[in-house]
């Protein structure tokens, strides 16, 4: 991989992922971060219309998986509640999370999706092992960390300027 951070595709929102581009980007099955992605950083209140997407994923046959640096009892008490298997202390950016996801869900690495909003981490795992590298946009919601969110936004900013000339938001034709 020539650039380990640079994402193959940007989505203000989960909510804004269809079926229909995850099968244009060659995924059948989507692994999906939870802070600052679905839900604020360390809460549990979640994005609303969360679990209408999760379901339009169900029903149109797309596979979810929680893949999170989390523990078991932040992680787990989200899966139950969305009823999704999950992969916790995934260690991102090392990529063994992603491939245990994939393995868990039966897919080729290459066609898991992953949703995440930190491109050190979600990004940078998912380009490690192959799996396609989603950049949705971090929830504007306040953190409970501001001051690292800050750091990593401004070590972010070139490598998203650097994506939004070659591409926009969405899923695009090489």
């Amino acid at each position: 991989m020539e650039n380990e951070l640079m994402p193959k595709y940007r989505f203000h929102s989960v909510l804004d992922v269809t079926p229909e581009d995850i099968r244009k980007m060659g995924a059948r099955a989507i692994g999906l971060d939870i802070d600052n992605t679905i839900a604020p950083d360390g809460t549990f209140k979640f994005l609303k219309g969360v679990e209408q997407w999760l379901l339009k994923m169900k029903n149109a046959g797309i596979p979810v998986i929680i893949i999170s640096n989390g523990t078991v009892f932040r992680v787990g008490p989200i899966a139950k509640k969305f009823g999704l298997p999950y992969v916790c202390v995934a260690a991102k950016p090392k990529p063994k999370g992603l491939l245990r996801a994939a393995a868990k869900l039966g897919v080729p690495i290459e066609q898991l999706a992953m949703l995440g909003d930190q491109i050190f981490s979600d990004i940078k795992a998912a380009n490690r092992c192959g799996a396609v590298a989603v950049r949705i946009d971090p929830m504007p919601a306040k953190s409970l960390y501001p001051h690292y969110y800050a750091w990593k936004a401004k070590r972010e900013e070139p490598i998203l300027k650097e994506f939004e000339k070659l591409h926009g938001y969405g899923v695009y034709d090489d």
